[in-house]
């Protein structure tokens, strides 16, 4: 079946794969895109360009991601997220909204020769000197639509997430907020550029804490925001990302960091490139030791890769209707999550909301920390087939054989924790038609028998 997608969110075209952002190419396909102007006669900041067309002004180093490197009609390559121009294209996040975001081809221009500029003037400090931004001290309120839906308090009869560790390989995660305080690790800076013993408890994006926080965040006064596994402990791993896309060499290094950590999951707040056989086998042999990976589903219009471990869960984003928010490669998604408009903490001390695969991944990631908590002896695999096999469409889809679009359907925090079997195929016969009736037909013919028996012996 054709997917739902959220109204608003345009379906990715079927075009050719664009040129990677940050390699100094043009986009060829459909992009979202802003050109840069001037206010009262001075060129904006990127962390103003964020704040009005995505809601969040710390998403200014994603803008800067997808451009690093690109070169502008001005014949200027964009190298410093404090350095903006006038009539610079910069490319967005799939999910910037406003009057001023165009959506379409790049237009096309010829970049004029570079002049020098004898006292040129930044829009803020220098990249050397980049200060992390702190979320506003807001409080997003009533009950987020995502823990009325999936109701992880029910599913906290055994547990909390006690005793598992969640890598979480994105942006970093800050430890001050007060719903994970005490409970991240220094973690690792995986990225190329790190330098040596760099940790990972610093976040200047604010992703890698919202990740953290819908997995791990505490009940906080004022707010009734909670994670999926409040008790269990965060492991930062730092890595660099590209339009959505994980850093090949980076991951690699980072699921290294996560096994050694003894992580029992981990989650990547980016898609993978599966096309690259080292991602692949650093996958397989993070399974192979003892870790659940949960990745964000892939684009579309992403080019087919190979086969992941079953350890390893792809996950999609719904709203509160069930209906998609982006729609990814048929038949590689495993599960789908709320990711349109979720709540999460953010640096510092205030909530924010993000809407993305990514988002989603981080409640399944928060599952998989809750069953593994509960029943400790369930490997990787087994405790990534419960996740599957108790999801709310499970029982709908034929046996072996998931939807295309949604997988096994919406998670489901309480059926998975409580769940007997660990493997997908009882699960789903037991929750099947056919595996009813199969139950009851036995159950009448042992009933015949005893009766049977019972007249024989009379006789």
């Amino acid at each position: 079946m054709t997917p739902a997608v959220a109204t608003g969110v345009p379906t990715p075209p079927t075009v050719a794969p664009a040129t990677a952002p940050g390699a100094g190419g043009t986009p060829t396909g459909f992009v979202k895109y802003v050109v840069v102007g001037a206010e009262q006669g001075r060129v904006e900041h990127l962390w103003e360009i964020a704040l009005r067309v995505l809601g969040d002004a710390q998403r200014y180093l994603e803008i800067f991601t997808l451009n690093k490197g690109r070169v502008q009609p001005d014949g200027v390559p964009v190298t410093d997220p404090a350095v903006l121009r006038r009539g610079w294209l910069l490319v967005l996040p799939w999910d910037a909204v406003g009057a001023e975001v165009s959506y379409g081809p790049l237009p096309v221009f010829t970049p004029a020769r570079p002049r020098a500029s004898s006292s040129p003037r930044p829009t803020g400090p220098p990249a050397s000197a980049v200060v992390c931004t702190v979320a506003p001290k807001r409080r997003i309120g009533g009950v987020p639509w995502a823990q009325l839906r999936l109701t992880p308090e029910v599913a906290w009869t055994r547990g909390r997430g006690a005793g598992v560790a969640v890598a979480v390989i994105d942006s970093g995660v800050d430890g001050t907020p007060p719903a994970l305080d005490g409970r991240v690790r220094p973690g690792a800076d995986a990225s190329a550029d790190a330098g040596g013993g760099s940790r990972g408890d610093r976040d200047c994006t604010g992703h890698g804490t919202a990740m953290a926080g819908i997995v791990a965040a505490t009940a906080q006064r004022g707010t009734d925001f909670v994670g999926l596994a409040p008790e269990a402990t965060i492991v930062p791993v730092r890595i660099g990302t590209s339009a959505g896309v994980a850093d090949s060499t980076d991951l690699v290094t980072a699921l290294r960091a996560a096994t050694a950590a003894r992580a029992g999951v981990a989650l990547i707040g980016a898609a993978v490139d599966t096309t690259d056989s080292r991602v692949v086998t650093a996958l397989r042999t993070a399974v192979a030791g003892g870790t659940t990976v949960v990745v964000a589903a892939r684009a579309a219009t992403a080019v087919k890769g190979a086969d992941l471990p079953a350890g390893v869960l792809r996950v999609g984003a719904v709203g509160p209707d069930d209906r998609l928010a982006e729609v990814h490669r048929p038949g590689e998604v495993d599960v789908v999550a709320p990711g349109v408009d979720v709540v999460s903490v953010g640096i510092g001390s205030g909530e924010v909301q993000g809407t993305g695969a990514d988002y989603a991944a981080a409640f399944v990631a928060g599952l998989v920390a809750l069953v593994r908590s509960s029943e400790p002896r369930l490997d990787a695999v087994e405790a990534a087939a419960r996740v599957r096999a108790t999801a709310d469409g499970a029982a709908a889809v034929s046996p072996g054989r998931p939807d295309p679009w949604y997988g096994w359907g919406m998670i489901n925090p309480a059926a998975a924790v409580n769940a007997r079997s660990a493997g997908v195929a009882s699960t789903v016969q037991r929750r099947s038609p056919a595996g009813a009736v199969a139950a009851l037909a036995a159950i009448l013919a042992l009933a015949a028998l005893t009766v049977g028996l019972r007249r024989r012996r009379r006789n």
